[in-house]
């Protein structure tokens, strides 16, 4: 998963505890499942709880699985999030009751689809979405990653001129050396359709006379963030560097990461 990042994450429950009152021609590849525990049986009393941040038509759904590890049967459910970079919520407050049996009996488990908006404030939570869960034993805490790609929309290609002004006026930005790269991904037409399924759209290749492989992409997030990209390449030796720019600088370094994690995949 994503290495833990600092910067002053709350602990997990602060600010929580009152929530309850108490170009491409390959076909795109198949999502991978990220899903993965991120409150185990042990500390949710027998309540274990499975956690993915999906896409699916331009909306953001979490795809949350509610084991049963309990002896005894499980029901009332609420969610609430914490304030996080992307301004994500439930759809309404009671949205995972919606998308979840009335009750969960000893060894059953369910998976829900539960909409999401990005109505809330955004707050920089390093990409990391906080949640509180309520069900008839108690309120318990966890949080898990939400990855950028996530919350990228599908009219995300800049128009080529636009794109070359906007990355030569822009100064600040991010960069990330990547080592380790597959030939799979320091083929251009293997790594532009993997990225553009993911709404990270190609613009434009300058190839260096060093042999190195210079890609732009654009992509534009759900609420409306454009962010521009270059990848630099140098095909056979593994090696690349990933450059994010943006006027909003939010999700600069969440995009670099992802783009060095899609590199690396």
């Amino acid at each position: 998963g994503m290495p833990a990042m600092g910067g002053g994450m709350p602990a997990m429950g602060g600010g929580l505890d009152d929530l309850f009152g108490g170009g491409p021609s390959a076909p795109p590849a198949a999502p991978v499942s990220q899903d993965k525990v991120v409150l185990p049986g042990d500390k949710g009393e027998g309540m274990q709880i499975r956690n993915a941040f999906v896409q699916q038509n331009g909306r953001v759904f979490q795809q949350i699985t509610i084991e049963n590890h309990s002896p005894a049967p499980l029901s009332g459910f609420a969610i609430q999030y914490n304030k996080n970079s992307f301004g994500l919520v439930p759809e309404s407050p009671g949205a995972l009751g919606q998308v979840m049996p009335p009750q969960l009996a000893p060894g059953q488990s369910h998976t829900g689809l539960m909409p999401l908006t990005a109505t809330g404030q955004p707050q920089d939570s390093k990409g990391h979405v906080q949640m509180a869960i309520k069900n008839n034993v108690k309120v318990f805490y966890f949080q898990d990653q939400c990855d950028v790609l996530a919350f990228l929309s599908a009219d995300g290609r800049v128009e080529r001129g636009a794109f070359l002004e906007q990355w030569k006026s822009i100064a600040q930005e991010a960069a990330l050396d990547v080592q380790g790269i597959g030939p799979a991904n320091e083929n251009v037409d293997s790594l532009c359709p993997k990225l553009e399924a993911s709404n990270v759209f190609f613009i434009a290749r300058r190839k260096l006379d060093g042999g190195a492989d210079m890609l732009y992409f654009s992509v534009k997030t759900l609420n409306g963030v454009v962010m521009l990209a270059e990848i630099g390449l140098r095909p056979g030796q593994g090696m690349g560097r990933v450059v994010v720019k943006a006027q909003q600088t939010p999700y600069v370094s969440l995009l670099a990461e992802s783009l060095k994690a899609k590199l690396l995949s």
